[in-house]
């Protein structure tokens, strides 16, 4: 009468196992798919066709094509380092020359500590405080404020007294 099989325990452990996991592929390829239409309208947002660049090369107009930053090249011990950053170029350059070796021997030829005091002929200890008061000094210079020297107000420490 009825021809309607009957599935055993393991066969519906089976058959739950297979939905699940269809269920699953279904929400993978689903959010797959919404990453890469977002992706793709970011795209159309941010990027430049091969055409748009190739009419930005006919018109006369310069500045509206590219602005090549300015190259600042400085010379350390026979070695050429070229600064591409314009603000980073121009403070390093207001720097003594001293003071420009240290930075750029720590953070342009990647020297460690041992190495650069070595070089220079002084203390690990006194280079740290001497390269704390450069970068503070290059800080300032790119914020505006000219050199510390040149700087007319300077945060100072001032003793407080309490009451009691």
């Amino acid at each position: 009468m009825l021809n309607k099989k009957v599935q055993t325990w393991d066969e519906h452990w089976k058959t739950h196992k297979q939905h699940t996991f269809d269920t699953f592929c279904k929400k993978i390829i689903k959010n797959e798919l919404f990453n890469f239409y977002t992706e793709v309208n970011r795209r159309k947002l941010n990027e430049i066709s091969i055409d748009q660049i190739q009419f930005l090369n006919h018109i006369s107009d310069p500045k509206l094509i590219y602005d090549t930053p300015k190259e600042y090249v400085f010379m350390l011990n026979e070695a050429e380092i070229v600064v591409k950053d314009e603000q980073l170029g121009e403070a390093l350059q207001a720097l003594t020359e001293d003071k420009r070796n240290i930075v750029l021997l720590a953070y342009f030829l990647n020297l460690s500590d041992v190495e650069i005091a070595t070089k220079l002929g002084m203390s690990t200890r006194r280079l740290n405080r001497l390269r704390h008061r450069i970068l503070l000094e290059l800080k300032d210079i790119m914020k505006g404020g000219g050199s510390l020297g040149e700087r007319k107000t300077h945060k100072t420490r001032t003793a407080r007294i309490r009451d009691y």
